[in-house]
């Protein structure tokens, strides 16, 4: 039985490769995020999505406490099982009247896990919807055929590659809006993507990645993960560092280090041709 999905929503997921709401912080809990969120902001001085990226959470015990958070490890554990682990994190913010957009994509195209099984959990830091640019999707695309991908960048494209889906049917895009706290869960596979912020106050989402420890990391050596439930079963997986302090300098180094990884894999992968 599920912890507290019902069975119809794990079906919902399976069936259209997202779900939401799910209920993770009250609107209150979700206000302290938001605050931590620009507090980060005015102490660095620009975006935090700048910097923190792939592994945004392990420089800061706050976010790492966010990634843990019990009520939604129990909704991850009712899609992928009991023994859960984290892989990555990514802020994904557009400010006040911001024309930048999110290209359709699918995340697998950046991945390079095997099975394609990351179940992504994005987090509202405040009230996202059809205004201010929230996340779309295009029900049931994760179950194939592979997505085909084009590169076209563009200078307010969130999607550093530029990859983007080509022949998406717009007409059957559902829109995840979502209350401050409140979560969407999506398959690596899935077609998504959002438009600009039209509204007249930013849009804070944070991007937490989790898989079960039989996924593979396949495009590089030395994958690390932060066990959240249950046991790192198999050798599939290094342990992440966890920080210190905020802003720990070890775990920002980690982070940048992994996220060079990941760049470098995609960037690879584009130069001969891929996009799937």
């Amino acid at each position: 039985m599920p912890k507290v999905l019902t069975k119809n929503q794990v079906s919902q997921f399976h069936q259209n490769g997202f779900l939401f709401p799910i209920e993770a912080y009250t609107p209150e809990e979700a206000e302290i995020l938001h605050a931590n969120f620009a507090a980060m902001e005015k102490y660095l001085g620009h975006e935090p999505q700048k910097k923190f990226r792939v592994k945004a959470h392990l420089p800061f015990p706050w976010l790492c406490e966010v990634v843990k958070n019990e009520k939604l490890i129990d909704a991850i554990e009712d899609i992928i099982g009991p023994n859960i682990l984290c892989w990555g994190a990514s802020f994904f913010t557009k400010k006040a009247n911001d024309p930048r957009f999110v290209s359709w994509h699918t995340d697998s195209f950046y991945y390079g896990l095997k099975p394609a099984e990351t179940v992504t959990a994005w987090l509202a830091f405040n009230d996202a919807n059809a205004e201010s640019g929230c996340v779309r999707y295009i029900p049931g695309t994760h179950k194939g055929p592979p997505a085909v991908h084009e590169i076209r960048k563009h200078r307010h494209n969130l999607v550093q590659q530029g990859q983007t889906v080509i022949d998406v049917p717009e007409d059957k895009a559902v829109l995840a809006e979502v209350k401050a706290g409140q979560v969407v869960l999506h398959h690596e596979s899935v077609v998504h993507g959002s438009g600009p912020n039209n509204a007249n106050h930013p849009r804070v989402g944070f991007s937490i990645h989790y898989v079960a420890p039989h996924v593979k990391e396949t495009r590089f050596d030395g994958a690390t993960a932060m066990l959240v439930r249950g046991n790192n079963v198999g050798d599939n997986w290094g342990i992440d560092p966890e920080p210190r302090h905020d802003y720990d300098p070890e775990c920002i180094k980690f982070m940048e280090e992994t996220r060079a990884k990941f760049t470098n894999s995609t960037a690879k992968k584009i130069a001969v041709g891929g996009r799937s």
